[in-house]
């Protein structure tokens, strides 16, 4: 399968929505080509180089993204909105155009077992337990997540709304097993949780001492 590839400084999951500024000339050539074929295109994250210029080297691991909605700016810049669908990799790369394109391979994710299914009560708790957290340091709140049912599916939502250096959500990305992926993603919870409980208690006292209390 030929594709076009744009490699970026962030990981794209299945199932999650990435908008992306798109400025560069090469891209504004791929993102049209893009729309007119209704094509998808691979994102993929940069190992080597930077996203501006030329030369940058990416993982062999990325994600096809198809485009969701286009905003059309001035001097031909757009804005798209694009959403993950399936993961790949790369078989062969070809820079004879301005842009990236590749040869590859969709990739099948392992069954879900038993064992996976019943590691989700598990992350459906600690994830709730981060994603409060989290919103209650921007002094945000949530009722709480739904994971999806699905093990495959539950890890992915998770990877890509956890708040990690890009390299461990390609190690998640690259992990075709749902239960592994789950067990590495408690794994990370497990070690960022108390140090997170710890910020969101100085952030209250920080509050709230500025106030008298009144007996």
């Amino acid at each position: 399968m030929d594709l076009r590839l744009f490699p970026l400084n962030s990981v794209l999951f299945p199932g999650m929505r990435m908008p992306l500024h798109i400025f560069e000339e090469r891209y504004r050539i791929m993102i049209r080509e893009c729309i007119e074929e209704d094509a998808a295109f691979g994102v993929v994250l940069i190992k080597v180089g930077a996203e501006v210029g030329s030369g940058a080297v990416p993982h062999d691991i990325g994600t096809t993204a198809r485009i969701l909605q286009v905003e059309y700016l001035e001097d031909g810049r757009m804005n798209i909105f694009t959403t993950g669908h399936e993961r790949f990799r790369i078989v062969a790369v070809n820079t004879t155009q301005p842009y990236l394109r590749g040869e590859v391979s969709l990739l099948r994710q392992e069954p879900s077992t038993d064992s996976a299914y019943a590691a989700l009560p598990r992350a459906r708790q600690m994830f709730d337990d981060y994603l409060k957290t989290y919103l209650a340091l921007a002094d945000q709140w949530t009722r709480g997540v739904s994971l999806p049912d699905d093990p495959a599916e539950a890890a992915d939502y998770m990877a890509a709304r956890m708040e990690i250096v890009p390299d461990t959500k390609q190690e998640l990305l690259a992990q075709l097993n749902p239960e592994a992926r789950i067990r590495r993603e408690l794994e990370i919870l497990g070690e960022v949780l108390p140090d997170m409980h710890g910020q969101l208690v100085a952030h209250l006292r920080r509050k709230t001492s500025g106030f008298a209390v009144l007996n």
